[in-house]
């Protein structure tokens, strides 16, 4: 009954959609209409969509080539009974130069434990892929983002490596907001790489925090990038400043960080080196007040702490008139406790209340079903 039901959720979703959707799993105990996610979005058309269940078994890494489609994972930390996870070896996103363009594709709630290529170059052609969306993923290997492209966005996202890019080339329109990046001292030797023309790339709203106090960690926050903007940010414990330059900062705050640069001794306030832009509101070497703030400072690498501001001067001082850091709004998609689902209604729980059935009797059964919208 439970398969039956969360069958029916997914017609429903089908049809206000208006697009086929298409269930995925390679765990034998739970049923879906395919066992790998590439054979689901062979079978998948333009605007079609592949929701994947959660699995104790990690699923072969996919392509998507030449249409435009959605892939969907119950989150990196779902809140249910039976909070497994959709673990995925890897993805590339690109152009096929046979024709067909995955421009618009978005991947949901999926947990990538290698390394994704979005706009990887194909073969007799070299062509960006634009509007590509990746909203509350787990990225544990890096991300290469390998040619040109536009209007992206990558949302309620872990980070817990590299995001690489090519210096040759132009990135325009890109939106990270409302992220976390972590990455542990000696794992990684620079989390953000390259991005060094660019047009409105903006990080928003974002946390970035360390397992290492400042000093003596080799792990850098940005490397060869220029031309940023940095907003409503918290640096925690982090090295935030090699080779970052002419980028402009607004309303950020700093605490406990160490600034490498090739003309700057260590310091606290990246805005002021490199032909950075102070554009205001900026806070320099203060605690943000999160309300497990003593944990995180701890070297607790656990997305789940409370990240909410508790007081102080990250405390409604964004530009926006919200606390700097993960947003927590209380409408819309932009809240941080959310962020740990996708935003697929799921079934939280399901339970039979009635022991025994006589024959010809009733059968009570109970399921709370939530959201994360």
């Amino acid at each position: 009954m439970k398969k039956l039901l969360i069958l029916f959720s997914f017609m429903v979703f089908s049809l206000t959609l208006c697009a086929t959707v298409r269930t995925v799993s390679n765990n034998p105990s739970t049923l879906g209409q395919f066992n790998t996610i590439q054979a689901a979005i062979d079978a998948s058309t333009d605007s079609d969509t592949v929701y994947v269940y959660g699995s104790p078994n990690t699923y072969a890494a996919f392509i998507i080539l030449d249409k435009k489609i959605t892939v969907i994972g119950p989150g990196w930390s779902p809140d249910k009974n039976l909070p497994l996870l959709a673990l995925v070896a890897g993805a590339q996103i690109r152009n096929s130069p046979a024709g067909g363009s995955p421009d618009g594709s978005e991947l949901h709630g999926l947990v990538f434990t290698t390394t994704v290529n979005p706009s990887l170059s194909a073969v007799g052609g070299d062509l960006g892929v634009n509007n590509i969306r990746f909203v509350r993923c787990q990225f544990s290997g890096s991300i290469n983002w390998d040619l040109a492209a536009s209007g992206h966005l990558i949302e309620g996202s872990i980070f817990y490596s590299s995001l690489n890019f090519n210096a040759s080339l132009t990135y325009q329109n890109f939106l990270f907001q409302n992220n976390l990046f972590f990455f542990p001292v000696g794992a990684i030797s620079a989390q953000l790489n390259n991005i060094f023309n660019t047009v409105n790339v903006r990080f928003d709203h974002n946390l970035f925090y360390s397992s290492n106090n400042a000093g003596g960690n080799t792990v850098q926050l940005f490397s060869n990038c220029r031309f940023l903007n940095l907003s409503n940010n918290i640096f925690n414990q982090v090295n935030s400043g090699l080779s970052l330059s002419f980028s402009t900062f607004n309303n950020n705050i700093t605490n406990n960080i160490t600034l490498n640069s090739a003309n700057a001794v260590s310091n606290a306030t990246p805005w002021t080196v490199n032909s950075n832009v102070d554009g205001g509101g900026n806070v320099s070497n203060q605690s943000p007040g999160m309300v497990d703030q003593t944990l995180i400072n701890g070297n607790n690498n656990n997305p789940l702490l409370n990240f909410t501001i508790a007081s102080g001067p990250a405390n409604n001082t964004g530009s926006d008139g919200k606390d700097m850091g993960l947003l927590y709004d209380a409408t819309g998609s932009l809240n941080w406790t959310n962020s740990r689902n996708s935003r697929l209604p799921r079934i939280f729980s399901m339970n039979i209340t009635t022991p025994t059935v006589t024959p010809g009797g009733n059968l009570s059964v109970t399921v709370d079903a939530r959201r994360s919208n």
